[in-house]
């Protein structure tokens, strides 16, 4: 698998820098206020000649359209952080409606709505979808916080809430949310992962924690308890609206550990590796997935100029993490690049970056499960979330060889699987195994 990382530091400098620009001026005006079709309230949607495929539906499905609900961050401190995602899945859609077609000969429409990652905002937003748009499902809702604050809601609502982007363990509890499927793999079993590495690599030395205080954080640090052999000496949190946490990574600092562990969100991390500069502090670092290398290096290094990119790969060059998809930078002459690239372009998607690639791979996932539901002959709410819990043997295009999805009625999770890696001084993600090793 070494090939898919291998790319020259020029090369992975000049190409991030112009990708990442778009982060600061990427299009947030989509309030998923535009107009949706009536929904079929029930019975079968066909047209005798040469229509659409013939199928049960209730809501958000048309003769000609699919409609589909994302609530996501598009404004606030996370913004820019998140900001390719949304564009990244409507630009997918967009290449399946024109050239393949659509899915059961219908067009797919995403709405998508700011939940500021508040969960108050989340669960207002998500009323609004399913009460006033009737969606048919929701799918990629982003952030530990906000689906926490709607997951009760659309589970009572009993509508699909489709591969969220959160890795809390919860999502896997199929019996408490049954219409709930998680994509990402759980933090729990990455910290498992990194504890064992650590075991295997750094035995004996001390560790220092600092995480986000909630699920996402706790869940991270809780795994890493589960396996890790080695003494964790001190540990801090932080709330995910701090502006500052210089206090915490003190009292990391004072306590002396040989490794310092990072399960928290990218701001935060480059914030940490700030803190380590300015004051002359080197611990091995190791830190959770949500933190892409060239997304990291660029908050590290203070923006997207080839310069400022390359300051802060360096900075984090060292830093141990886990990977389940192609690296836009390193694999840029992967197949599946190139094409996610032509994508991107060709229906107005944002510039590349790790997330844009995320995005897709979340899409081909969705695109997967209302094909499935489209061959089983059943587009009703109800018929869209067994789909999504028999999906068998399926690789998006843009994960890392070896990794695939497989679902069930007891298993919520999508992708469970990690490759550990380390970030070098070019960019360059290089692997620490053969290959991703499983979480399941």
């Amino acid at each position: 698998m070494t090939h898919l990382f291998k790319r020259s530091f020029l090369l992975a400098v000049a190409l991030a820098a112009a990708l990442l620009i778009g982060l600061a001026c990427g299009d947030d005006d989509d309030d998923g206020e535009e107009e949706t079709p009536a929904p079929t309230t029930g019975g079968a949607t066909a047209t005798p000649t040469g229509g659409p495929a013939e199928v049960d539906t209730d809501f958000g499905v048309s003769a000609t359209e699919i409609t589909l609900g994302l609530t996501i961050v598009q404004s606030g401190n996370l913004a820019a952080v998140y900001q390719p995602v949304a564009p990244a899945m409507t630009a997918y859609f967009a290449k399946v409606n024109e050239e393949d077609g659509g899915v059961c000969e219908r067009d797919i429409k995403l709405l998508v709505e700011d939940d500021q990652y508040s969960p108050a905002v989340a669960l207002e937003k998500a009323k609004k979808l399913v009460e006033q748009d009737e969606i048919l499902a929701f799918v990629g809702n982003l952030g530990t916080p906000a689906v926490t604050g709607q997951v009760e809601y659309i589970n009572a609502q009993e509508v699909p809430h489709l591969w969220v982007s959160t890795g809390a363990s919860k999502w896997g509890d199929a019996a408490t949310y049954p219409y709930t499927t998680g994509y990402i793999p759980d933090y729990t079993s990455e910290g498992k992962i990194f504890g064992t590495y650590l075991n295997d690599n750094f035995a004996g030395k001390t560790v220092a924690a600092l995480y986000q205080n909630d699920d996402f954080g706790k869940n991270g640090l809780a795994g890493l308890k589960e396996t890790l052999e080695a003494d964790i000496i001190a540990e801090q949190s932080y709330e995910s609206v701090a502006t500052d946490i210089n206090s915490q990574l003190a009292i990391l600092r004072d306590a002396g550990a040989d490794i310092l562990y990072l399960y928290s969100t990218p701001a935060f991390t480059a914030k940490a590796f700030g803190y380590m500069k300015a004051n002359d502090w080197k611990p091995q670092v190791v830190q959770g997935y949500v933190n892409s290398a060239t997304q990291l290096a660029s908050l590290v290094g203070g923006g997207t100029a080839p310069e400022q990119i390359q300051a802060g790969f360096q900075a984090i060059a060292g830093a141990i993490s886990n990977n389940y998809i192609l690296d836009p930078i390193a694999a840029v002459g992967d197949p599946a690049i190139v094409e996610h690239a032509r994508i991107m372009t060709e229906f107005g998607g944002p510039p590349l970056s790790t997330l844009s690639v995320y995005a897709q791979s979340l899409a081909e996932l969705v695109v997967e499960t209302l094909q499935v539901a489209c061959d089983s002959g059943d587009m009703t709410r109800a018929g869209v979330m067994a789909a999504a819990e028999s999906i068998e043997g399926f690789a998006p295009s843009v994960l890392l060889l070896g990794i695939e999805i497989n679902t069930s009625a007891t298993d919520h999770f999508a992708i469970q699987a990690l490759l550990p890696v380390e970030i070098q001084a070019d960019g360059v993600l290089k692997p620490l195994a053969d290959e991703p090793i499983s979480v399941e």
